[in-house]
């Protein structure tokens, strides 16, 4: 039980993660509708477009890291079961 908790913790975070993330890369794209003049304004925007793709790898990753507790979730679950049911079989 408490490992399911956990795991169903972790969840929640990776799943709040993503969606910040996915936020963010938003906020970053708007940016590009904009036009940059100057060198600076230029640079700006580089930068952003290496953010941007960065916490695309982030989001990535994280999607990769859900599925993972996904399935720890799933084998903490059947082991849950067989406890039960040897406790049940005693």
């Amino acid at each position: 039980m408490m490992f399911s908790a956990t795991l169903d913790s972790m969840a929640f975070q990776l799943d709040d993660a993503q969606k910040t993330t996915r936020f963010a890369i938003a906020q970053l794209d708007s940016i590009g509708s904009l036009t940059w003049k100057s060198a600076a304004g230029r640079a700006f925007y580089d930068r952003v477009l290496e953010l941007s793709t960065w916490l695309e790898q982030l989001n990535r990753e994280l999607a990769e890291a859900e599925s993972y507790v996904g399935a720890a979730t799933r084998e903490i679950q059947e082991l849950e079961l067989q406890i039960l049911q040897q406790k049940l079989a005693s």
